[in-house]
């Protein structure tokens, strides 16, 4: 990489307070990850069920209904605030979660309550991270803004899962958590030092709740690029998120026939994937038709998760998993980009809490996902999420053709 081209790809990093928010972004995302890990292997060795296992899975996303409101309460406050709030939730709850392992209490229900509780925090934290990215990186730098703060996810989605698998295979839940804890702790540190983020034109006063989201639906239909965005986004949560989110555990234990430790390795090779396409993105100075590049990657999702319900042995289950990865980051990095640079800045709060509405695709994937691995197998669940993944983006490229026509 050239001179030129690294400084591209850092454009971002020049920003004081989107520096601040990617240190946190980075730690809290390692965090999560980790306690997913730690969390999905002792729910499924528990219960001994993919459907228990997809409940929990289902419960971290408990916040997505209640998404349109978060976007409008985004919308009118100060989101340095809302996300140091939200962060220090996520820090009690796992305090708590650590108190009773420790105290050798820990039960299943235990981590199906403070998943539903952590999952109302994540969808507000989502939204406002998602949001805050235009009012800290000017026009010019908005994709590299976007593609990089993937990328520190995506970096912590290896280190995470790897460390967590290590850390729970070799020391136990009490000492995975303890590291769960100081993680959380170093994201809320760092939010701290933000300053303050109005929403520009904020609206502490006006309209109800229930009118702002009226308003946004209206802005949504009369924009049709941005509704078949918001389409293509629950779809994907349906029927490909639930691959990373709750069933490789499944795959590691029934298929691959390894432990906590092969199980993080998955992961990691899924988020390896996802990491290389967001680093790719990031040196990319603009993308035409992105559109275009939503739907291609979409389908490329899809098609590698059908290679991956194919798949017996671990290391070539790594390979696949990490082009499954790649495709992921190349529709979603790209779906943020297109939703932020289409959307105007008065109704972008509200705009993003209806796309992390369409995230309740994922817990409703999960429980049928969940559920087909239960009473059948977790390969026949990949193939029927890959097949409905692949028919409805193509008829979402067809049938809301704007989408594919997209260009800025």
């Amino acid at each position: 990489m050239n001179l030129g081209a690294a400084s591209r790809f850092l454009t971002a990093f020049s920003f004081r307070e989107f520096r601040l928010l990617w240190i946190s972004d980075s730690f809290v995302a390692c965090a999560e990850q980790m306690e997913f890990v730690v969390l999905a292997w002792y729910v499924l060795q528990e219960t001994d069920s993919p459907l228990l296992l997809g409940v929990y899975g289902a419960l971290r996303f408990t916040g997505t209904l209640f998404s349109p409101l978060y976007g409008v309460l985004v919308d009118r406050y100060d989101r340095r605030k809302l996300i140091i709030s939200t962060r220090t939730l996520f820090f009690v709850n796992s305090s708590v979660l650590l108190a009773l392992a420790l105290g050798d209490v820990l039960s299943v229900w235990h981590v199906f309550m403070f998943a539903g509780v952590a999952g109302m925090g994540r969808a507000f934290d989502t939204i406002v991270r998602q949001t805050v990215i235009p009012d800290i990186v000017p026009a010019s730098g908005l994709m590299n803004g976007v593609a990089l703060t993937r990328t520190g996810r995506d970096i912590m989605q290896i280190v995470g899962p790897v460390s967590g698998g290590y850390l729970l295979s070799a020391w136990g839940i009490s000492v995975s958590y303890v590291a769960v804890v100081g993680l959380y702790a170093v994201g809320v540190a760092f939010a701290l030092n933000l300053k303050s983020l109005v929403a520009a034109g904020s609206m502490t006063r006006g309209p109800s709740m229930v009118a702002n989201i009226r308003e946004a639906l209206g802005y949504v239909r009369r924009h049709e690029v941005i509704l078949a965005l918001l389409l293509m986004a629950f779809l994907v949560n349906l029927t490909g998120f639930p691959l990373n989110q709750g069933l490789i555990p499944v795959l590691a234990r029934d298929v691959l026939g390894s432990g906590a430790t092969g199980l993080g390795q998955l992961l990691g090779a899924y988020a390896a994937g996802s990491m290389l396409g967001s680093v790719t993105l990031a040196g990319l100075p603009i993308i035409h038709r992105p559109g275009r590049m939503i739907v291609l990657g979409a389908l490329g999702w899809h098609g590698a998760m059908l290679l991956v319900a194919f798949s017996n042995w671990f290391v070539p289950s790594l390979g696949l998993l990490a082009l499954t990865g790649v495709s992921q980051s190349v529709a979603m990095v790209t779906m943020s980009m297109a939703i932020l640079g289409a959307t105007s800045p008065e109704v972008r709060g509200r705009v993003m809490g209806l796309r992390s509405l369409a995230v309740y695709g994922l817990p409703i994937g999960l429980l049928l996902s969940g559920a087909l691995a239960d009473g059948l197998s977790v390969e026949f669940a990949l193939i029927v999420n890959a097949t409905i993944g692949f028919v409805f983006a193509t008829g979402i490229a067809v049938f809301l053709a704007e989408l594919w026509r997209h260009d800025r």
